[in-house]
């Protein structure tokens, strides 16, 4: 069976793998190459998986209903479909490489940018059992809302806040021109660590560099 990997989808490096593309253009151990500009990796899917729990799902982008003050408005809003307590947070993505160059995806994770807290007069969440998905990357959010002194039902104006948050693959992923790359970010405390208004972006570090989901709204009622 040849080392070479699949064509069209992600690989995991390894040692014959950095020995037969030496000359791809990507870092792989001690092998240090040219990573040639045709590499181009986006986020070519973002959703919710079907099998989590507690239940998150899209929504049209209605900032005059939300009444959220954020400066700059998201291309996608994400909700939590219920009032819950404790929820994580589940994304399905796929990674494309656009390219005609192979590429390393070494990191996953996550850019917040904005958070806000408002007040909406509907009880208190309840507390949710969490079903979690297989095959995926966890990362502990962050705790942001413990930075300001405020409540289920405190206002907060918008902050920016920068804060990245990322998971390291122990064995990173070999992308091919063309190829795909689907995995699940599961990130844990969401809903417990960060008010209930937040921008952010999906993040992935290929080829040393820094690629960028658009900016998405994520509202936990």
């Amino acid at each position: 069976m040849s080392d070479r990997p699949v064509v069209g989808k992600a690989n995991r490096t390894g040692d014959a793998q950095a020995d037969a593309y030496a000359n791809t253009g990507v870092h792989i151990g001690d092998v240090t190459i040219n990573v040639a500009p045709e590499s181009v990796v986006k986020f070519a899917h973002i959703g919710i998986p079907f099998h989590t729990s507690p239940r998150w799902a899209e929504f049209p982008h209605r900032p005059e209903v939300l009444k959220c003050e954020f400066p700059e408005t998201c291309e996608r809003l994400f909700s939590l479909t219920k009032l819950i307590y404790d929820a994580d947070l589940f994304f399905d993505l796929v990674l494309l490489n656009m390219g005609n160059s192979p590429a390393v995806i070494s990191k996953v994770g996550i850019w917040i940018e904005e958070v806000q807290q408002l007040i909406y007069m509907y009880g208190y969440p309840k507390a949710s059992r969490i079903l979690p998905a297989t095959d995926e990357y966890e990362i502990v959010m962050p705790d942001i809302r413990q930075n300001y002194s405020v409540g289920l039902m405190d206002h907060m104006a918008p902050d920016r806040v920068d804060v990245r948050a990322t998971y390291g693959l122990a064995d990173p992923l070999y992308l091919p021109p063309e190829g795909l790359y689907r995995y699940i970010l599961h990130l844990k405390s969401y809903q417990a660590n960060m008010p209930n208004h937040a921008q952010l972006r999906l993040t992935a570090e290929v080829n040393g560099q820094e690629v960028r989901s658009p900016k998405l709204h994520v509202f936990t009622r």
